[in-house]
């Protein structure tokens, strides 16, 4: 037996309660409107059952809800599970709340906080739902074995929005190829093929084989120490001269090389010296070293700058000096020279006028005061320069000085290297020499029983023998063929291309088949939403009356969202069949309802069945199945909930 769900429960920030009750058995309806968080249920639901990714819709839920939680029930046995809410654009959170026993008061949100792991749930949650120790060994291809878990098993408890109504893709999530294969894989157990006793036989066989390959390594060892490999011993003795454990010039002649490669497995092989470790010492002189070059660099780019500065100097006293001597030769004249504006030699009229003698002299003053500016700051460059150059020629010795340094810090740090490398590598010789000995040696006698071989074998056999495939593809194929005249059945009730055909569940395409005269129509190669939407409802509700009927360890419960979607126009309100204008249509959406409420009465309890949908009529069995009902301002969040 599995467990159901007694209620979802959820947490505002500020500590307020909502809890949607379910009925412990049969039809569950949560009706009503659009975007009122129906499609949210069955994520919730997956997340609260240890679901790794957090994928509610963005909005509302994600703003107003702090905590998530479900009570769960399996007989007697109750379960209070929550998980947080990580918020808006997060992908999965970090807090689980887990309690177990009777749940009378449902927990206040200051006694929510971690007191598990996600990976933990995940593991009861497998108990829980009854899946024991199992495993799927694949007989082809490299896959590794597979156990059965919660994950696998809640593949056939959801039929979101956007998987109820689709034709490639039968079961939820099945988009993934490495999902897909893993509920072929375990599909076999969960529809009861191979049981607890399988797995007990699988237990046994892995034993027994485990001692044949023990007595057949010890067959392998006796025969292989009559005849050892001659080219293997060569190859050790030479390793063993290659490290230094062997003699250059010894020779393996005869069988005494036995012998004497025991003595060097004896080999007290010194244990590797912890040697100093030049790695930080060879850092330091590095970065001494690059800081010696930085310093040389600034200063010969400093001594660069002044040599420069200097020879322009020099260029300007020269040009000064010769206009110094271009004007001292106006001493010539001792009195004023009259008009200025005749030239004082040619007597010739001129544009410019002559400058005065005071003027010229002036001019003669400011030229010297230049020349000793100039002759007074020529001997400090060339003092600095010689300072700049002695502290380069300093710094070179000292560069020269680290990189030795450096060099014998680099090859000390080599020598160690090769000289601990080479201890490691005795010890590994000797290792696998020692190995070599007791494994070949020919003077051990090695103990064997062929007569204990032989008996394992036939154990093997024999459990071979109660683990046949074909049996398991037997019990496969007859179990399938049951779900198929249960689809079958259903299908009468529903007005579908297909009606009437035989219909099969194909368990590994994972899909629905209808067997027709012109061969195996898929349901990929069916047409029309209102089939598609029709198939799976059907086909989910048989495969859960199978497995209720063998108490199989899936959750009892399927939940099913949206599967009148095809029929109801936008702008409907209440979801009364008079709102859908094809009669057709409204009698599907009454066919459809119909069979869910007749296969919760077939299968066996305790199933639940969720339908998460617009839709409301006004049978009487439809209204005492209704659960909750979100319109106008009733929704899954109470409008009056604070934002995070």
């Amino acid at each position: 037996m599995s467990f159901i769900i007694r209620g979802i429960v959820l947490y505002s920030h500020s500590g307020q309660v909502r809890k949607i009750p379910l009925n412990p058995t049969g039809l569950n309806i949560i009706t009503g409107k659009s975007k009122t968080g129906k499609s949210a249920i069955i994520d919730i639901i997956d997340y609260c059952l240890g679901r790794g990714s957090y994928d509610v819709a963005e909005g509302v839920i994600r703003k107003k809800v702090s905590w998530f939680g479900l009570h769960l029930q399996k007989e007697g046995d109750e379960v209070f599970v929550a998980r947080d809410n990580p918020g808006t654009g997060a992908s999965t959170g970090s807090k689980v709340f887990f309690r177990r026993g009777k749940v009378e008061n449902l927990p206040t949100i200051d006694e929510l906080e971690k007191n598990t792991t996600e990976n933990s749930l995940k593991k009861f949650m497998t108990q829980f739902s009854g899946i024991v120790e199992n495993e799927h060994r694949p007989v082809t291809g490299t896959r590794d074995p597979l156990a059965a878990n919660i994950s696998h098993a809640l593949f056939m408890c959801f039929q979101p929005q956007g998987v109820i109504a689709r034709k490639d893709q039968l079961f939820n999530r099945m988009d993934d190829t490495f999902r897909a294969l893993a509920l072929r894989d375990t599909l076999p157990y969960f529809l009861g093929a191979v049981d607890e006793e399988h797995f007990r036989y699988l237990a046994e066989l892995d034993e027994l084989r485990a001692q044949a390959r023990l007595l057949e390594a010890q067959k392998a060892k006796r025969v292989q120490a009559v005849d050892v490999s001659r080219s293997r011993v060569t190859r050790l003795v030479n390793d063993g001269k290659r490290v230094g454990l062997i003699p250059q010039d010894y020779q393996a002649v005869d069988d005494t090389v036995f012998d004497f490669l025991a003595q060097v497995a004896k080999t007290d092989v010194e244990e590797a010296v912890d040697y100093q470790d030049f790695g930080e010492t060879i850092t330091q002189l590095e970065n001494e070293r690059r800081s010696i070059w930085n310093r040389i660099d600034e200063l010969t780019k400093d001594r660069s700058a002044t040599e420069a500065f200097l020879s322009a100097q020099t260029d300007y006293g020269l040009e000064v000096s010769e206009q110094k001597s271009r004007l001292s030769s106006i001493g010539i004249y001792k009195e004023p020279l009259g008009d200025r504006s005749i030239c004082p030699l040619c007597a010739l009229p001129q544009d410019n006028p002559t400058p005065s003698l005071q003027e010229i002299n002036a001019a003669l003053e400011d030229i010297d005061l230049q020349l000793s500016s100039v002759h007074k700051e020529s001997p400090h460059l060339l003092s600095h320069i010689a300072a700049l150059e002695e502290k380069i020629q300093s710094l070179t010795v000292d560069l020269r000085e680290v990189s030795r340094e450096l060099r014998s810090a680099i090859a000390s740090d080599e020598q160690a290297r090769a000289a601990q490398e080479q201890l490691v590598a005795r010890a590994r010789y000797v290792g696998r020499l020692t190995n070599f000995i007791e494994t070949v040696s020919p003077e051990e006698e090695v103990e064997f029983d062929e007569a204990e071989l032989d008996r394992v074998k036939a154990l093997i056999d024999t459990v071979l023998s109660k683990l046949r495939s074909e049996e398991t593809e037997s019990k496969i194929a007859t179990f399938l063929d049951f779900i198929g005249r249960k689809m079958t059945e259903y299908s009468e009730m529903l007005n579908l291309e297909y009606q009437g055909s035989s219909l099969r569940l194909d368990a590994k395409k994972l899909t629905v088949v209808a067997n027709t005269e012109d061969g195996p129509i898929p349901l990929s190669r069916m047409g029309s939403g209102e089939n598609w939407v029709g198939y799976h409802v059907l086909a989910h509700l048989a495969l859960h009356w199978w497995l209720r009927k063998r108490n199989r360890p899936v959750p009892a419960f399927l939940v099913l969202d949206q599967p009148t979607q095809a029929y109801y126009p936008p702008d409907a309100k209440d979801g009364f069949l008079d709102e859908i204008e094809v009669d057709e249509d409204r009698q599907a959406v009454q066919s459809l309802f119909e069979l869910m409420h007749r296969a919760c009465q077939e299968i066996s309890e305790p199933f639940q069945l969720i339908v998460l949908d617009h839709a409301h009529l006004r049978n009487e069995w439809f209204e005492n199945a209704i659960v909750e009902e979100w319109r106008g301002d009733a929704a899954l969040i109470p409008p009056t909930w604070p934002n995070i």
